[in-house]
């Protein structure tokens, strides 16, 4: 895996390999390995497009549609990147295709896990996100959509707890939390203004 192992590693590593058309590598390699339907598999609110529904017709290529209607994530076909971006409703999402991958699955696996702190609509205290970016590692940034409502950024951190919060302005329109251990939970759940 050149551009997507991080992704895999999300859902178990990848399968088969078999035949795809020509498409920029990073995306090309997903649908290679089947991450199409291991996304599938995972991301099951939404609609992703599957190898066998690939339609490239000289528009974007969908990847995903929001399960709600509120638009798709799609990438250029033809892209001479490696490694695209993605957007979302016309609006960039990701910087590169395999961010948006690993972002959509990560989260997804973070609000179905158990004992999360969530919170929503509060005030994102001044210099949160640099505290959250100096306890834990930061992951892919997303951009102008989160889960239902449209964002300025969506953060990801991983480490001694997982944390998610997308922002617009200086409110969280949402925050997730969770950690192996309630106070640490209630330590960064304090930390981005959620307790």
């Amino acid at each position: 895996m050149l551009w997507n192992e991080a992704a895999f590693g999300l859902v178990g590593g990848p399968g088969d390999e078999v035949g795809v058309r020509a498409l920029p590598a990073a995306v090309r390699e997903w649908y290679r390995f089947g991450g199409d339907e291991r996304m599938a598999a995972v991301c099951r609110d939404n609609r992703v497009t599957r190898l066998a529904g690939l339609r490239c017709d000289g528009g974007p290529l969908v990847l995903e549609s929001d399960g709600q209607g509120c638009g798709d994530w799609t990438v250029d076909p033809d892209s001479p990147l490696d490694d695209p971006p993605v957007l979302f409703g016309g609006s960039r999402y990701a910087d590169h295709f395999s961010e948006y991958v690993f972002a959509r699955l990560w989260e997804t696996s973070l609000w179905r896990e158990r004992g999360t702190l969530t919170e929503f609509d509060h005030r994102l205290p001044d210099g949160a996100i640099a505290a959250l970016g100096g306890w834990l590692r930061p992951l892919p940034a997303t951009y102008g959509w989160a889960l239902n409502q449209p964002c300025d950024v969506t953060y990801r951190f991983e480490g001694e707890a997982r944390v998610a919060v997308a922002v617009s302005g200086g409110v969280a329109l949402w925050s997730v939390v969770s950690a192996g251990s309630e106070q640490v939970r209630e330590n960064f759940a304090r930390m981005v203004g959620a307790r």
